[in-house]
C-alpha cells in the first residue's frame, strides 16, 4: 500500500492505494475493489517537453531529494479508439516508490495544451 500524502483531486477522502503496473508506462492508482484510475508514465510522453517548478512544501512531503527519488504519471481518461484517451497534463500524480508515497500536484505554470489526447501528445 501506497500512502496519499497530497490529495488526489476527486478521491480526496483516500488516504492510501494500491498502484498495479500494466507495463513500464502504464499503471492504475487502485482506491478499492470498485474505484481506480489510470495513469500514463511522463518517459511515454517523451515528445512532449514539461518544465514545472515543485515548491517545497511538496518536496518534503513527498520526500523527494532528487530526480531518482520519484516517478511521474498523468491521469488519462479512456476513449475509443485508445489514441484518442484524453492526458491530464497540469495535475500529474508523483509517485515515490522506495518510501511508498504518491500524490498530485497543480502545476502553477502555464501549461499547453491542458489536456490532450494520446495521439496529440505524440505530436506536440
Amino acid at each position: 500500500m501506497y500512502n496519499v500524502v497530497l490529495p488526489i483531486a476527486g478521491f480526496e477522502d483516500f488516504k492510501s492505494l494500491k498502484v498495479e503496473k500494466i507495463d513500464d508506462f502504464a499503471s492504475f492508482l487502485v482506491f478499492d475493489e470498485k474505484t481506480k484510475i489510470a495513469v500514463v508514465n511522463i518517459n511515454y510522453l517523451n515528445k512532449v517537453k514539461f518544465d514545472f517548478q515543485i515548491d517545497q512544501e511538496v518536496l518534503k512531503k513527498m520526500n523527494i531529494n532528487s530526480k531518482d527519488d520519484f516517478d511521474i504519471y498523468f491521469c488519462v481518461v479512456s476513449q475509443e479508439p485508445v489514441e484518442n484517451s484524453i492526458i491530464n497534463l497540469v495535475s500529474p500524480i508523483f509517485i515515490n516508490e522506495k518510501d511508498k508515497l504518491v500524490g498530485q500536484y497543480i502545476t502553477v505554470e502555464k501549461v499547453d495544451p491542458l489536456f490532450a489526447s494520446i495521439k496529440e501528445c505524440a505530436k506536440l
